[in-house]
């Protein structure tokens, strides 16, 4: 018996020490791989269509910037379809080696595994690593000048007088625009109905037209009608007055609690399980990018925040805003449907 029990502590001394050799070569095999990172083309997905969203123009320049920081070039593919989550979806399945990267929004990272449920066809938070944010985008909730309230209050006392009349648009169900409005409606205590649309550009155009009353957008879309006249904010949906949209008040300004941190960004993601010095570097250089005054121009000029989040900086943002929305969806009831 004693023999027996000699021959099996040492088996599994044996199996001990070759499963602690083989992961110390396969960190060994991981360093090598990130130490002559990158050796080929970088393929940055954006699950956007081409040239029609603010995403699309700080990934470019993103993408243009990244590839001469690391002497690779890094190519652009866009592959819209279901609110950006075919393109996620394909970069969380590909290889953790570092060159299939991912340019993602809010609304596929944070918002879509509430709306979506068991069919989403990936879990962001297990299935993408963060790189860094680096663009903030704030949201407002804007009225046509057919719409007299200039206020936030204004706006509410206008619906709690005109119950069920007033109408808020979306750029379609279950988007951050329809989440928005509908969490607006539950703080404020409003009826007001809402309308999606198939798309942002359809919505904003029947809301320059005076023929829908409410849209909660992001600044991209929106500053230039802002600075022309022919749309007004009545508010802000961060905790703070943006930086780049100074003389807009903020919600909690004005006495409507709850609306805070109700935002957009743009950020950069790699499959889950990319070496950790690949997942370095590539944050190192967002960072030196977002220092330079072209890229805070580009970003600032779409009414935009320029800032770099360090990977556990992100993804702890990631993991507070998934629960957050996730109160809004289950409280509002809002969905795909």
């Amino acid at each position: 018996m004693k023999v027996i029990s000699f021959n099996v502590t040492w088996r599994r001394i044996l199996l001990t020490a070759t499963s602690a050799l083989a992961l110390g070569f396969g960190a060994i095999g991981n360093a090598h791989a990130a130490d002559d990172w990158p050796k080929r083309i970088i393929k940055l997905i954006i699950p956007f269509p081409p040239g029609q969203t603010s995403s699309d123009v700080f990934g470019r320049a993103m993408a243009e910037k990244l590839g001469r920081a690391l002497g690779q070039s890094v190519v652009v593919e866009n592959r819209p379809g279901a609110g950006g989550t075919l393109g996620a979806d394909q970069v969380s399945k590909a290889a953790p080696d570092g060159y299939t990267l991912l340019l993602a929004a809010n609304g596929t990272i944070t918002i879509a595994p509430s709306v979506y449920g068991s069919k989403m066809p990936f879990d962001p938070q297990k299935d993408l690593q963060p790189i860094s944010l680096f663009a903030l985008v704030p949201y407002m909730l804007v009225v046509p000048p057919s719409v007299p309230a200039k206020t936030a209050q204004e706006f509410i006392q206008l619906a709690k007088t005109n119950p069920g009349t007033l109408n808020f648009v979306s750029s379609g169900n279950g988007t951050t625009p329809h989440l928005c409005g509908e969490w607006f409606k539950r703080q404020a205590g409003v009826d007001i109905v809402h309308v999606p649309y198939k798309g942002g550009s359809v919505a904003t155009a029947d809301l320059l037209a005076g023929r829908v009353h409410l849209y909660c957008a992001g600044g991209p879309s929106t500053f230039g009608y802002l600075k022309e006249g022919t749309l007004r904010a009545i508010g802000l949906t961060s905790a703070k007055r943006s930086p780049v949209l100074p003389n807009i008040p903020t919600f909690a300004e004005q006495g409507v609690k709850g609306m805070e941190n109700i935002n957009s960004w743009v950020g950069i993601f790699a499959p889950a399980g990319t070496p950790a010095p690949i997942v370095k570097r590539l944050y190192t250089e967002i960072e030196k990018i977002m220092k330079t005054p072209e890229m805070r121009t580009l970003v600032e000029g779409q009414a935009s925040e320029p800032m770099a989040l360090t990977p556990e900086e992100f993804a702890s943002r990631i993991r507070t805003e998934s629960a957050h929305w996730a109160k809004i969806v289950k409280e509002t009831g809002a969905g795909v449907n």
